[in-house]
């Protein structure tokens, strides 16, 4: 018996956890995505399902039939009294610009130019300020259910971790006010307390590392206590299999 003990607690620290077994993995792809879930997991709590990005590909052109309609909203009444101006949550994955095979990644700011042209404002590895016109995603309705009521919500407070929040890894959707008629969206750490993003109204790089400034001026993004939504497409083809 004693013997079988060390093989067993071998065996339970080699089975993976449910989050483990969710968390896909990061690529930098011409053209296609930059996080790719693994197969028939349907993620962490504190990650966004596929179904709510679009991709921006590096040729600047939207991906799967997405339209910058469909680039999430928030009203006054669900965005803390803030007024989203074309702005919308945007995140950049790359492999290539620090680098062969560096990886980094960032949440930032997207916009859309008067040309049409649909880019992102990004705090880069060094610190530095990044424009981004192509090979990002910017968080959207959903693919599936496009009218469904919008599953996030942003929260505030110091008990907040960073596995209470969505985003990947260490990696957190922040929203920063500058002032009342300026909010940027940018890359949060629940944990440490920081937030890093980029100011629309002159490009220059915003920063929060003081703890009391982070609690006061950053919000965070979190799923809603809500039932996972439904393929609204799959009741025409099998009306039976949702109630």
């Amino acid at each position: 018996m004693r013997r079988l003990i060390p093989i067993l607690i071998f065996v339970l620290l080699a089975i993976p956890s449910e989050g483990a077994k969710c968390r896909g993995r990061y690529m930098e792809m011409r053209g296609g995505d930059g996080f790719v879930t693994r197969g028939g997991c349907r993620g962490l709590d504190s990650q966004i399902q596929e179904e709510y990005w679009t991709t921006v590909g590096f040729d600047g052109a939207l991906r799967d039939g997405r339209t910058t309609d469909d680039f999430l909203v928030f009203p006054e009444s669900e965005n803390n009294g803030h007024r989203q101006r074309n702005s919308f949550v945007g995140y950049w994955i790359t492999r290539s610009k620090y680098g062969e095979n560096v990886h980094y990644e960032a949440f930032g700011h997207a916009f859309i130019k008067p040309d049409g042209k649909v880019c992102g404002w990004f705090v880069g590895s060094e610190k530095e300020v990044v424009e981004v016109c192509g090979g990002f995603r910017v968080l959207s309705r959903s693919r599936y259910n496009p009218h469904q009521p919008i599953p996030f919500e942003w929260v505030q407070g110091e008990h907040y971790r960073n596995r209470d929040v969505l985003g990947f890894h260490r990696h957190k959707i922040g929203k920063y006010e500058v002032n009342g008629d300026e909010v940027i969206f940018g890359d949060a750490d629940a944990k440490n307390k920081k937030f890093n993003g980029v100011s629309v109204s002159n490009e220059e790089k915003v920063q929060v590392e003081e703890p009391s400034d982070f609690h006061r001026k950053v919000w965070l993004l979190r799923k809603k206590n809500q039932q996972q939504p439904q393929d609204v497409r799959a009741a025409y083809r099998h009306p039976r299999q949702l109630h």
